[in-house]
């Protein structure tokens, strides 16, 4: 074999071809070596600019019947105040949840809705003004879940395929003129009513069964004090998954439920 010597390797590097060969082939491999680097970045799952994609996280699937399920439900927002936190802790303990959102309260808070749907919450529709929708004419109640699919859809995440109506005000009107499901719930902590969170807790811990669909709201102070301690709490016994994941639902199915019963 033949020996390599420095003044081959000298000649070899004069050749203008050689050397440009050597060249793109350095450039190749750190193309390559970045492109690596890159591909185990952690995965980018929301962003405000003009051109963002939104990204939900993948998570393994949850069979509601080796073990309990529960949904959290949460009204009334997006508040700029109050939804970032509940988001903060859902996220800490790796809980999913349900946004049934108030249109008129998106403008200005797209942002939130947009995180909410990225990291895997879902979103749902609760009308434009919070009425009590059943006293309205079907042409006015069906202007206020339309108005909050398009101002929901407007924030880039898709439209909601069901319905909380205020109040869990429903008649024959609404359930014949709507094309979302219905949504309520079976279990009330009454934070609405309740400013002390330790008897918020005290509340759902009671009432909660397996199967339960939980009614909260993202826009009180004492919601946020309350939910860390009860997820902890509630975690021990159940796992907690979306309304319609709950449910077994379907785009597009009609009817009313309040939890799930099997």
């Amino acid at each position: 074999m033949r020996k390599v010597t420095g003044h081959w390797l000298w000649a070899w590097a004069r050749r203008p071809q050689a050397l440009v060969g050597v060249v793109v082939l350095c450039l190749c491999v750190g193309a390559l070596g970045s492109l690596s680097r890159v591909a185990h970045r952690a995965p980018i799952t929301y962003s405000d600019g003009p051109d963002s994609r939104l990204v939900r996280p993948l998570r393994a699937s949850v069979d509601c019947d080796t073990r309990p399920c529960i949904a959290l439900t949460f009204d009334d927002g997006p508040n700029p105040t109050v939804t970032p936190q509940v988001l903060d802790i859902l996220a800490r303990q790796h809980v999913r949840a349900t946004f049934f959102v108030v249109g008129v309260h998106v403008p200005g808070n797209e942002a939130l809705l947009r995180r909410e749907y990225a990291e895997g919450h879902e979103i749902g529709n609760h009308s434009w003004s919070h009425p009590d929708l059943s006293k309205l004419s079907p042409e006015e109640a069906q202007s206020q879940i339309e108005m909050t699919q398009k101002v929901i859809a407007g924030t880039g995440v898709p439209a909601p395929k069901i319905l909380r109506p205020p109040y869990g005000a429903v008649n024959e009107m609404l359930a014949a003129h709507n094309h979302l499901t219905i949504v309520r719930w079976n279990t009330d902590p009454e934070d609405w009513l309740q400013k002390d969170p330790t008897k918020i807790d005290t509340q759902l811990m009671a009432h909660v069964r397996p199967g339960s669909i939980i009614l909260m709201h993202d826009i009180y102070p004492s919601t946020i004090a309350a939910l860390e301690p009860v997820i902890q709490a509630l975690k021990q016994q159940y796992q907690f998954v979306t309304a319609s994941h709950l449910l077994g639902l379907s785009p597009g199915d009609q009817g009313e439920f309040f939890a799930r019963f099997k």
